[in-house]
């Protein structure tokens, strides 16, 4: 850096101006996060774990991957230091690994499994929109980065409602 080049300013903790799409996201997605949390209590309290064996652990590793997913998440919102992020993807995070203990206690997930799943589905159809019609970015993150990744949490999702239909047809 030279004499003359200004020092970067840290940026500080705020809240950003969210559009409405934005905001039906976080709603869709917060139901979600409601029934991974019941999920986690239901397990919590039920007590005994396992793994599973059959194809829960296909639905096991998927939840157990895009919850690794939102893991990293936390550093990048709080590289952006917005305050609506921030609490967000620490709940999301909760939601997604009270689900990922539900699948290794004996009582299961039962409902709540494809509750969640299909409200995130939901969530991140409506923040491809969203990222369709805003231009949203995230410092130097190309644009096609931010629709892969919600791309596939979309496909991670799709797995665990597949494999729960392949559950419910097979009994």
């Amino acid at each position: 850096m030279t004499d003359k080049e200004p020092l970067p300013t840290a940026r500080g903790w705020h809240v950003a101006d969210w559009p409405a799409l934005a905001w039906l996201e976080t709603g869709i997605k917060l139901l979600a996060i409601v029934a991974g949390i019941a999920a986690l209590v239901q397990a919590l309290v039920s007590g005994g774990f396992r793994l599973p064996m059959d194809l829960r652990l296909v639905q096991l590793v998927a939840m157990v991957v895009l919850s690794l997913g939102l893991v990293a998440a936390i550093l990048d919102r709080y590289l952006e230091r917005e305050v609506v992020s921030m609490v967000f993807v620490l709940l999301n995070n909760l939601g997604h690994w009270g689900m990922v203990v539900a699948l290794v206690s004996r009582a299961g997930p039962g409902w709540l499994l494809p509750a969640f799943a299909l409200l995130m589905l939901a969530g991140d159809a409506v923040k491809l929109v969203f990222l369709r019609l805003h231009d949203f970015h995230v410092r130097n993150t190309p644009r096609a980065l931010l629709f892969g990744l919600t791309s596939f949490y979309i496909v991670g999702f799709l797995v665990v409602l597949l494999v729960e239909l392949m559950l419910v047809f097979r009994s």
